[in-house]
């Protein structure tokens, strides 16, 4: 119950600033998970993510939607995320935000918590191939053996044409 109350206040909270900014930037984001998205191998912990189609398609949805990237892969505790996405292909013109805080809780509680603290958001999506709750209906959930494939890019792009809060 905390939580979706939360995420109400903080999404009134994102529409009250975004209808009463005046000055300034306004951010389309993709929160991005790396396992199951991108990185499609088990295996691979060091990056150089070897499947094209998500990185591509990563790369033509932000560029085409004007959509910026937060990390919130358990990647960005330990490991140089935006040096690993550039050199797997990540378009340099896409703009790496930053990541969400490890608060040692859950990913959807990090997420919600940035949104709380960057109140500049016109419109956010969610790659991820685990589980939302309180925000699922912004998620789209990839397949790890598929990831963010062209299926998941059509979704995606539906997903952010109906988006209201």
């Amino acid at each position: 119950m905390f939580k979706r109350s939360k995420l109400d206040k903080v999404l009134k909270q994102i529409k009250k600033s975004r209808n009463n900014y005046f000055s300034g930037e306004l951010n389309n984001i993709v929160f991005l998970d790396f396992d199951g998205v991108l990185n499609l191998d088990i295996n691979n912990y060091t990056g150089n993510f070897k499947a094209k189609e998500p990185i591509e398609n990563l790369n033509k949805f932000c560029l085409e939607n004007e959509f910026k990237i937060v990390v919130i892969s358990s990647w960005r505790k330990s490991l140089n995320y935006m040096e690993i996405l550039y050199e797997s292909g990540l378009d340099r013109k896409i703009e790496i935000l930053g990541a969400t805080e490890t608060l040692e809780k859950d990913r959807e509680t990090e997420v919600i918590d940035y949104l709380e603290k960057h109140q500049n958001i016109n419109k956010f999506i969610i790659l991820d191939d685990g589980n939302f709750y309180e925000l699922k209906k912004y998620q789209i959930q990839t397949v790890f053996e598929k990831g963010f494939d062209n299926k998941k890019y059509q979704e995606a792009i539906e997903l952010i044409k109906t988006m209201k809060y």
